[in-house]
Order: structure tokens, then sequence, then C-alpha cells
């Protein structure tokens, strides 16, 4: 799509539904300088609607961890799952893998990974022997798949989980070992996350 096709798609969106709706199929071709023209064009304050595939995974939030999902909406028994624009460059890229990251919960743990938050000296060597093992095609544990996952880029538990199909009391014993072994660091809480850690 060219940029000036997206953009009247945007407005036709935006006039008939006072939000922007793009689908997973349309994100997959957007480049991250049509989100920022979107951005400056639109600001951040428009909302947009989540795409098909992460609505599904905050039906599997639901379900799965009720308690995160009621903090990340409020008690809505039906929220509209729409987000700020700002999230949309979190959103486009390859199919199903935008993600609008769970990095702000206030009445429950955080679990939000970043590479920054991989701990240099201990996890290199680890780091480098776990991408070996997943470029040789062989099973990874948990622990390595996580720790490929936030090396990557940002993260968080809850989409590691659903995504890979791991238990998410599983994940957690993941996290708890990479923090014991001194691999990752965890920061639960939001506020501390902000003063640390760009988390949008």
């Amino acid at each position: 799509m060219t940029t000036e096709e997206l953009i009247e798609r945007a407005e036709s969106s935006i006039a008939e539904n006072r939000s922007l709706t793009i689908s997973t199929e349309e994100l997959v071709g957007v480049t991250p300088e049509q989100a920022e023209l979107l951005q400056k064009k639109f600001g951040s304050r428009l909302l947009m609607h989540m795409p098909e595939h992460e609505i599904a995974f905050q039906e599997w939030l639901k379900v799965n961890d009720h308690v995160v999902w009621k903090d990340l909406w409020d008690d809505q028994e039906d929220p509209p799952y729409t987000i700020s624009l700002a999230f949309l460059p979190d959103m486009i890229g390859k199919p199903n893998e935008g993600a609008f990251f769970i990095c702000d919960l206030q009445n429950t743990d955080n679990y939000f990974f970043t590479p920054d938050m991989l701990l240099d000296k201990e996890s290199t060597d680890f780091v480098s022997a776990v991408r070996d093992r997943f470029v040789g095609g062989r099973t990874l544990s948990p622990e390595q798949a996580l720790t490929v996952e936030i090396s990557a880029g940002p993260t968080d538990i809850w989409h590691f989980a659903y995504r890979r199909g791991v238990d998410l009391e599983r994940a957690k014993k993941a996290v708890a070992a990479l923090v014991e072994d001194r691999i990752i660091v965890h920061v639960p809480k939001a506020d501390h996350l902000s003063t640390h850690f760009d988390v949008g």
C-alpha cells in the first residue's frame, strides 16, 4: 500500500468509526516510516482498534489470566480493544507478530522484558549458546526460548506463553530461574519500569 493510499484508508476509517481500524494483513505492509507519518498526521490521541490477532490474544488473556486482563481494561466487561496510535509501530511487521506489550500493570506484577534487561556479563555466553541451538533447529526449554525472545526485542510473559504454547505458571518459573542464574533482570513494578526503561 502506498503512503497516499494508507492515509486515504486511515481518513476513511476515522470518518466512519472515529478511530483507526487496520487489519493484520494491512499492518504487514506498513513501513516504520509510514507508521511515523500517520502518528505525525493524526497524533497519538487518536485511537486505533487492535488488529485481529491481538484481539485473539486479549481474549486468551481474559480466560488464562483474568486478573491481568482486568488490570488492563479497568473491569470493562466488553472493552472496545482500542489503544493509542502511539502503539502503531509495535503492531507493524511480520504477520501476527505485532503486539500491545503488557508493561504498565498497576495491581499485579509486570513481566515485561527488553534486550537491555539481559545482564551483559552473565548472559552473553548463555544467549550465544541458545541462539546456536535455536539456529540448529534443536528443542529449547522455556528458559532458553524466553532468552531468545528477549534478546530479539521487547516481549512480555503473556505474549511469550501465548505464542509458544507454554503454560503461564511454567513461563513465570522460567523467569525466576533466569533471574536466579543472573541472566535477566525482572522489574515487576510499572513505576520502576518507566524509570529505567523506555516502555512506550
